[in-house]
């Protein structure tokens, strides 16, 4: 049991904050299959300083889905401790700051990774949040910006920072800002960062995409959670599997065709009650491919793949949706 004020996680894995795509339905599903605790995708800090902008639902959590983190992104450390504050008093349960995002966008506007050259940035922004919320605040670092020395420098600087100051969890993603997402994630500096601080509590990201490695990941690891971001979309049993692997159980049977039919179409339910249909349809796309790599004839539709009981269900529940006969 993993305790951060009053927030108790009964199992140290985790579902990432992703960018355009951990929304409301992405989170309920993956608390459903038994995730812990869910974030927002990346919210720029100047969206809580808006007034009007906050008070959009998509901007704000649901009483169905706690405990739920906001993810805080931006270049200014007093904004981002306000925005910090914003976030607690219209629901959230935590903060998580980002300093790891490589996106291009991020990186030319001295966001996200570039940030991890900057430890001392990270320290202000840190303390500036941790005294404007009651609230757990962690935060979200890669192994440095690039291989150099000075980057390597910077990377122990800030987790020596970290466990000074008290950050609550450390996300640590074993590639750095300069790779992106290329080639291998490299955990022996998130290993090497647990044994030099074993009191700072550190969460492991990189390349989990089955619920194998994140077990495995956490019992060789030393470190006291594991992240779990591009294998949990249009994934939510890997949470379930995840769980009893954990618990030395059996992983359970994969969900058949006609139950993974009936979770998508939940989900893009819920998709369309927060957003119009013409744009739901394209934004719920980027999560087919992930359903579908559940079964090995993935290049077809979900819905060719079918037999003809599952068919049957999911055209019954189109039918219902749409006012078909």
């Amino acid at each position: 049991m993993l305790t951060f004020g009053s927030l108790q996680l009964d199992m140290p894995f985790i579902q990432a904050p992703l960018a355009g795509y951990t929304d409301h339905p992405m989170r309920i599903l993956a608390k459903r299959f038994g995730c812990p605790l869910t974030f927002t995708g990346v919210m720029l800090d100047k969206i809580a300083l808006h007034h009007k902008a906050l008070k959009k639902l998509k901007f704000q959590p649901m009483d169905n889905e706690h405990p739920v983190g906001a993810q805080v992104l931006g270049d200014d450390p007093e904004v981002m401790a306000q925005a910090a504050k914003k976030f607690i008093e219209v629901g959230y349960d935590l903060i998580d700051l980002n300093f790891a995002c490589p996106a291009p966008k991020v990186l030319r506007r001295a966001r996200g990774g570039h940030l991890m050259q900057k430890p001392q940035f990270i320290r202000e922004t840190f303390l500036r949040t941790r005294e404007l919320v009651d609230t757990p605040v962690f935060m979200k670092i890669r192994i440095g910006y690039d291989k150099s020395e000075a980057s390597e420098e910077d990377f122990w600087t800030i987790c020596e920072n970290a466990a000074t100051d008290g950050v609550d969890m450390l996300a640590i993603h074993g590639r750095t800002v300069h790779q992106k997402y290329r080639g291998k994630s490299d955990w022996t500096r998130i290993i090497e960062a647990k044994k030099r601080f074993p009191n700072l509590i550190i969460f492991g990201s990189g390349d989990v995409l089955t619920p194998e490695i994140a077990v495995q990941r956490l019992r060789d690891t030393g470190i006291d959670g594991v992240i779990v971001a591009r294998g949990a979309i249009g994934n939510p049993w890997i949470f379930q599997e995840i769980r009893a692997l954990w618990n030395n159980n059996e992983k359970p049977p994969a969900p058949s065709l006609a139950e993974q039919g009936q979770v998508m179409l939940e989900h893009f339910e819920m998709i369309c009650s927060t957003r119009p249909e013409r744009k739901a349809i394209p934004y719920f796309r980027k999560f087919t491919a992930g359903y579908c790599k559940r079964h090995p004839e993935r290049k077809k539709t979900l819905l060719a793949m079918m037999d003809a009981k599952s068919k049957e269900v999911v055209i019954e529940a189109i039918q219902q949706r749409y006012g078909l006969s």
